[in-house]
């Protein structure tokens, strides 16, 4: 079985977040020495920031792409196709994502997987088959999505 490595296209830019601190309010004097204000009216507060949610299914979509198609008559349709997966989120990939899908549109449904990587870089099985009516319609759903594997 062949793998191929291939950088999945980033329809959306990843956003960095980045961290504040507080500062703890202290009384302060101000310009003239006589009255005391507080750092508070000064300050800008910001929540924490919380982890990136782990990419969904509706993060990803698969393009199916067919390589060959032999047709046999009323037999039917023998295809080679490959798959052409995208992230389409602005969130930020964990290190590795397993990606689960299913193609539909032959005679039985398959299911196959990918994996990517924080950089966007997928690698899967280069070519799978199916067997199928003439002129199927092969289309991928992505059905699962396993961060960390």
């Amino acid at each position: 079985m062949k793998r191929i490595s291939i950088k999945a296209a980033a329809i959306a830019p990843i956003v960095a977040v980045g961290l504040s601190g507080c500062i703890a309010p202290d009384e302060v004097t101000s310009a003239n020495g006589n009255d005391s204000v507080s750092a508070w009216s000064d300050m800008t507060t910001t929540s924490p920031t919380r982890a990136a949610a782990p990419p969904t299914p509706a993060d990803f979509v698969v393009g199916v792409v067919i390589t060959e198609q032999k047709c046999f008559g009323s037999a039917g349709c023998n295809y080679r196709y490959t798959i052409n997966p995208q992230y389409i989120s602005s969130k930020p990939l964990p290190e590795r994502t397993t990606v689960v899908y299913t193609v539909t549109g032959g005679e039985q449904d398959q299911v196959g997987n990918f994996t990517i990587d924080a950089d966007g870089t997928a690698t899967f099985d280069r070519e799978t088959r199916i067997s199928g009516e003439e002129n199927a319609n092969l289309q991928a759903t992505v059905t699962q999505v396993i961060p960390g594997r």
